[in-house]
């Protein structure tokens, strides 16, 4: 059987997250009397991961794929069981880290890290823009009559928080988020979980996502396809079997070849190639 399923990543692949939180943290930076926001804006985040790394949940973090500014407003509601210390434990993290990056930018005020926290969280509410391409991507997918999943690693209110903003959410068969499942990418747990709720075998699916890591290597260590969005980035490892593509507009053609080298007679080669 050819390719039958299509998955897809969330952050930076389908919509904009690391530069969105930037931007918000520049905003509640902005806050500070007499502090320019990009010198802020670098304090706040390493202060931040500082506290993040040095907590107790860190490596559960890790393996779910959450990031520090993802703990900074998500109320970890609707997670797994395997989230409840990290939800007990998110407040007084995001108390420790606005106090101090306020003490390290000389203005100690317990007030103004309130107000930053406020800022940053309605910030990142206001909604992750879809990154150009990416709505033409998954419809023209759906409608070539693939079914669609979507795994994504995160807390589990604010993927679907965002899933919803982007209005792409009806378009997926399959939503797996880590922080609901207890297991994310890279980990093949997490690519099963997807695959079988597609009712699809590994070499009858594409992983379609911009981290190396946890979207190709997981996806290829899996037996799944892969089509790595390159955004301008040198090709980690030129013998990765690996599609790549410069942004998620270009996806469409590229499925469409991967597509007809699936249906090819035995022998021709099936796997993904470097586009």
């Amino acid at each position: 059987m050819g390719l039958g399923a299509v998955i897809f990543d969330l952050d930076d692949t389908l919509i904009e997250e690391e530069a969105v939180a930037r931007a918000s943290v520049r905003s509640a930076g902005s806050l500070i009397p007499g502090v320019d926001p990009d010198r802020a804006e670098d304090f706040i985040l390493a202060t931040a991961r500082a506290i993040w790394r040095a907590g107790p949940y860190h490596r559960l973090a890790v393996a779910l794929g959450i990031a520090s500014w993802e703990g900074l407003w998500a109320s970890f509601e609707g997670c797994h069981p395997s989230l409840d210390g990290l939800k007990a434990w998110a407040p007084s993290y995001r108390r420790q880290a606005w106090q101090a990056a306020t003490g390290e930018l000389g203005r100690p005020d317990p007030e103004l890290a309130l107000a930053m926290a406020a800022a940053y969280e309605a910030a990142q509410r206001v909604g992750h823009r879809l990154l150009d391409g990416a709505a033409e991507a998954v419809r023209s997918t759906a409608a070539a009559g693939y079914r669609l999943g979507l795994l994504t690693n995160g807390p589990a209110d604010i993927q679907r928080l965002k899933l919803d903003q982007s209005g792409l959410g009806s378009y997926f068969d399959v939503v797996v988020i880590s922080g609901e499942a207890g297991t994310g990418k890279p980990s093949p747990e997490a690519f099963s979980l997807v695959l079988d709720a597609l009712g699809v075998l590994p070499h009858e699916a594409v992983m379609v996502g911009d981290s190396w890591e946890r979207d190709v290597r997981g996806a290829t260590a899996s037996g799944i396809g892969a089509v790595w969005i390159a955004a301008g980035r040198p090709l980690p490892d030129r013998k990765c079997p690996v599609s790549v593509i410069p942004s998620i507009g270009a996806l469409a053609p590229e499925l469409d070849r991967s597509a007809r080298r699936r249906t090819r007679p035995s022998g021709t080669g099936t796997s993904l190639g470097q586009g």
